[in-house]
């Protein structure tokens, strides 16, 4: 489950919803209880529940525990993710919902620059696994940064207010300081070309051994909000490169070197590491 508001909201209305309609719940799991069917596979019973503010939700019942403890399991969970939610806005801020991946941030920009699409769609355009981006954008409708929209033929997902703010929040100087103190993977790979110069995607996923459709996704998502930027020459000089260093080096590769601004920000998080 995402840890976000909007998940921590959906499981106190869950268990409002099931206090407030205790007697139909019991009597609901009490009759799958005597009955056959599919429910018995998985051992839970879905159930469609009027909440106390008159509208329509879904919940999943754990067909072994009573009414009450059904609704107290859901209290319990959103206390835990509350206080798990405390500690990761503690270091991510604004940026705590959104999945600690950088495919979740390309998946937004790239929904920001479309105006709609779909995981497929997606997965196509931004190098990825299609599963993964299917993950992904369920993870952000759930925390609230994406809209399915209902009147499209295929699944196809849209930036919500959440969503457009976020990446709005990216542009800012303290959007971008918060990303490379969030998202591991992308600040190791801002420090170690912002101090040994150009790198491509391939060098740097096997000299770090990471996933290499990884590491292209950091340094898309870095791209993006400009923390790094392709080199342009197509000769790369030695003094320009400490990370196995050659006289020059014929470009051919998509080589990434960091922004001004990564570079400035990268002093910034370093001077707070030694101040830690």
């Amino acid at each position: 489950m995402v840890v976000s508001r909007a998940a921590i909201e959906r499981l106190r209305t869950e268990a409002d919803t099931i206090f407030t309609r205790l007697e139909r719940v019991t009597k609901a799991l009490e009759r799958a209880r005597s009955e056959a069917g599919d429910h018995w596979e998985q051992r839970e019973l879905e159930l469609d529940l009027e909440t106390p503010t008159g509208e329509t939700i879904a919940v999943t019942l754990d067909l072994d525990c009573s009414a009450a403890e059904n609704a107290q399991q859901r209290y319990e969970r959103a206390s835990e993710l509350e206080s798990k939610l405390a500690q990761r806005e503690a270091v991510a801020g604004k940026l705590a919902p959104i999945p600690a991946a950088p495919l979740a941030y390309l998946v937004l920009h790239h929904l920001a620059a479309t105006d709609g699409d779909g995981s497929r769609s997606m997965a196509g355009d931004l190098d990825a696994d299609h599963d993964r981006v299917a993950d992904c954008c369920a993870e952000l409708v759930s925390s609230g940064h994406l809209e399915v929209d209902r009147e499209a033929t295929p699944t196809t997902y849209r930036l919500t207010d959440d969503g457009r703010a976020i990446r709005s929040f990216l542009e800012e100087r303290e959007g971008k300081l918060t990303f490379l103190r969030w998202l591991d993977d992308p600040r190791t790979l801002a420090r170690r070309i912002s101090r040994g110069g150009p790198d491509y995607p391939r060098m740097t996923a096997n000299e770090l051994g990471m996933e290499l459709t990884h590491v292209r996704h950091c340094y898309r998502s870095m791209a993006e909000i400009d923390l790094v930027e392709t080199y342009d020459g197509s000769i790369i000089k030695g003094t320009e490169r400490k990370l196995k260093p050659k006289d020059e080096t014929h470009r051919k590769h998509t080589y990434y070197v960091t922004t001004d601004v990564a570079d400035r920000l990268l002093r910034e998080l370093d001077d707070d590491d030694r101040d830690g």
